[in-house]
């Protein structure tokens, strides 16, 4: 059965859906950026450590949410006006300290454009078995701590954030406009030095004599609680028993990247709310013009009309740790999931007949 096109799979959605709205963005970001402060503010105010700990976690989980705002800014889809999306965007960015631009890159261009696709998507690309026995033993012990619950944070934050976001490889450096990169680097570097600044000084009035432990609660502990949550989540979204990763250009297609290989991880509704709807992550990948705040009914219309290809999953710590145990390296010719030790944990996965629903 000929695969739907992209135009056929964004049919589904309604036209009011693409609706961008500068309130609505606009509203999300200041809300989003208000409990950013207040958790930071709260934190310098204590002086007992538990509640600092907790503080540096919620402060953590505050970067996600916000980063999810940028997120949505940088595909140009969070207000209609595209000079203040850009700007949002590099707000939105700095306490997790990414560089807008490597960002649109990896992100837009390579892993929207060829989700999926090893060489292109370096986004949680799987080895093969050989290329995996071919690896240095640290390295082949570092892919096996990072496909673990508590590694995958490990992984985001040394070959995602500082292989290709901070240090950009050279394939990548060339697509660059390096005036851009410097600037959005410089204001991720000027932005770390103020906070961390600005927190000693303060700290010498609020809380005298832990400024080295303020520095870890309030700002180590934040940045590596959010590399965590956002493998936690986007690992989850491309990495699963059904989902099928290729090497070849004449494989993959737009289908098998964004509708079959893209998950909706579903979690409690209050905090797929909390996250402002990118959980919907099958339709944002089918179009990423789609706002966050109408992603709900795009995803429950592309799960009907194509009801076989999309895969859903509970995202419970459990499964995930399942997923990853089944999901360690991948078979590029026979189109299955493998093992460390190379035995297979899934049936082939490609090619597969579709069960579109008219």
């Amino acid at each position: 059965m000929k695969e739907p096109s992209v135009g056929q799979i964004r049919a589904t959605f309604p036209q009011h859906s693409r609706f961008r709205s500068t309130v609505k963005g606009c509203g999300l970001f200041v809300l989003t950026f208000a409990f950013y402060l207040t958790f930071c503010w709260l934190g310098l105010m204590t002086d007992r450590w538990p509640v600092k700990i907790a503080l540096g976690l919620l402060i953590g989980l505050s970067y996600s949410i916000l980063f999810v705002i940028g997120h949505d800014a940088c595909h140009d889809s969070l207000t209609p006006a595209g000079w203040l999306n850009a700007v949002l965007a590099r707000i939105a960015f700095l306490p997790s300290l990414h560089p807008y631009a490597t960002w649109e890159l990896g992100h837009n261009q390579l892993h929207h454009g060829w989700t999926n696709l090893r060489g292109m998507d370096y986004v949680y690309p799987p080895f093969s078995k050989a290329e995996f026995d071919a690896l240095p033993w640290h390295r082949r012990w570092r892919e096996r701590f990072y496909r673990t619950v508590f590694g995958v944070g490990f992984f985001y934050l040394i070959e995602v954030w500082w292989n290709h976001l901070i240090v950009p490889r050279p394939a990548e450096w060339a697509k660059l406009a390096k005036g851009i990169y410097y600037f959005d680097l410089g204001l991720v570097v000027l932005f770390a030095a103020s906070e961390t600044g600005l927190l000693l000084y303060l700290d010498r009035a609020a809380s005298p004599g832990h400024q080295a432990f303020d520095v870890f609660a309030l700002l180590l502990l934040p940045f590596l609680f959010w590399n965590w949550i956002s493998a936690y989540v986007t690992v989850q979204h491309h990495t699963h028993p059904n989902v099928a990763w290729f090497s070849t250009r004449e494989e993959w297609n737009y289908f098998n990247g964004q509708v079959r290989g893209t998950v909706h991880v579903k979690l409690p509704r209050p905090i797929e709310l909390l996250f402002h709807n990118i959980l919907e992550h099958t339709a944002h990948h089918a179009d990423p013009k789609i706002p966050l705040y109408n992603l709900p009914e795009c995803q429950s219309n592309l799960e009907k009309r194509f009801a076989g290809d999309v895969t859903i999953q509970n995202g419970s710590v459990f499964k995930f740790s399942t997923n990853l145990n089944v999901c360690q390296l991948y078979d590029y010719e026979q189109h299955r999931w493998l093992k460390f030790d190379g035995t297979p944990t899934t049936d082939r996965l490609f090619p597969r007949s579709g069960t579109e629903k008219a």
